[in-house]
Parts: structure tokens; sequence; C-alpha cells
């Protein structure tokens, strides 16, 4: 059955350590292409792979003001918050050792909901074979890549191949490939991985972190402009 991406909700997860203007753009794109219907914000609670710097109440408010509108600003309506992996890691607080896998997150997820598809960027993409439980997690639901600048198709097809020599995904278009045994309930059918195009601008929260931390001011236009007057009011990553 071939697959209505407006029938798509889009899970966007991440650390937001801080969220930026990148996170806000990548996620207004998704309603435009593959044009979802949906987009559910996951805020990350205790990545494998990250060390996060902030509380997850703070990451939690800034996502929040991250991904809204303002009087000035206006911004898709269709979004909501899921706070299961934050919940999960307070719920480990006596056991610092406990980790938030997103296999965890997607296996529950396709419990709940159908037609889903996990946003990743091209730098997650060549990371996914380093992920818990890969490459099974590839079958819980459908992928999007945001193809990064500068370079993120030559970038996402380079992470491809592998997949691809390993029969794990095959393509269907230029754009879209089949992942492997993959007619699941999470999909009603083939569960797809999608490159798509972004532009959002490239930027990276630990960058934004240092620069804070080293000049009290984050880089020009990295920010919104809510999150900025959060994160001054309360004082984070070395602002007075």
């Amino acid at each position: 059955m071939k697959q209505s991406w407006n029938d798509i909700t889009a899970i966007f997860g991440g650390t937001f350590d801080p969220p930026h203007l990148g996170h806000r753009e990548a996620v207004r794109g998704l309603f435009q292409y593959p044009g979802v219907k949906k987009v559910v914000i996951l805020p990350a609670g205790n990545p494998p792979l990250k060390t996060s710097r902030t509380t997850a109440e703070d990451r939690v408010a800034m996502a929040r003001l991250c991904f809204s509108a303002t009087p000035r600003s206006r911004y898709p309506e269709e979004i909501e918050f899921d706070l299961r992996e934050v919940k999960r890691s307070q719920s480990w607080a006596g056991n610092p050792g406990e980790k938030s896998y997103t296999y965890d997150t997607l296996a529950q997820l396709r419990t709940e909901r159908t037609h889903t598809a996990f946003v990743i960027g091209t730098d997650q993409l060549e990371k996914l074979p380093q992920w818990h439980r890969f490459p099974d997690i590839l079958k819980l639901t459908h992928w999007i890549v945001l193809e990064r600048k500068p370079k993120g198709r030559e970038r996402s097809l380079a992470a491809l191949q592998p997949l691809e020599s390993s029969r794990l995904i095959r393509p269907v278009s230029s754009d879209t490939w089949k992942i492997a045994g993959s007619a699941t309930s999470a999909s009603n059918g083939e569960t797809l991985l999608k490159l798509v195009p972004t532009d959002a601008p490239l930027l990276s929260s630990s960058e934004i972190r240092e620069t804070l931390t080293r000049t009290g001011k984050p880089p020009e236009g990295s920010l919104f402009d809510p999150v900025l007057s959060y994160l001054n009011e309360h004082r984070l990553y070395g602002t007075q």
C-alpha cells in the first residue's frame, strides 16, 4: 500500500539543550514537506549517547516556548508534547546508570498510534547502526531523515549504502526506501524511510551552549526570543 504522508504523525525527539531556531524551522517544514498532519515533540530523558547539562524541567519549558506561536510569530497548531522519556528518567532517579532508549519509546508508541514516523537528521542517520536494538528498531515506525546542510543528500546516501548492501532497506524511489520485513501494524503496510530536504538553519546546541558560557550571549539568529528570555531569567549556561 502506498503511504500517504499527510496521514503521518511525525515524532520529533531531541535533548533540546537548548532548543534553537534550527529545531523550530525543521518542525515547521515537516508540515510542508512531506506534509505530515501532526508533530509530537519528544524531549529526551537520559539519552545514552549524550550527557545533558540542564534539568529536564528547564529543557521541556524551553521546548514548549520554542515550538509555539507568539503575537508576532505564527506557528502550526498541530503540535503535541510527549514527556514519557523525561518521566521514565525521573522514575530512575535513584539509579542514574539507567538509560532511556529510543527503541523502548518507539515500541510503546507502536501500540498506541498508527501511521507514525520518527524524525532524525543526517548526522543521526550516520550513527544509526550504534543505536540500541539496531537493526530491529528500523521496523517499528516510518523514518523521516532531514537532509542537514551542507551536503545532506550526499551524506544521507552514503550512510544508507551499507544498509542497502546488508539488505536492510531497498530503494523504491529516488528519496524513499522500504525497510526489509516491515509489513507491520505500525504502518498498516510497508514501513518506509524518506529523505526530506529542510531549510532549517545549520545550528548546534553544543555550540550555542559554548558561546553562551564564554560570552553570555548566543550566536546571532540562533534562539527564538522567548527561549532566550527564559534562559536569561533562569541563568542557564552561564548567563547572568
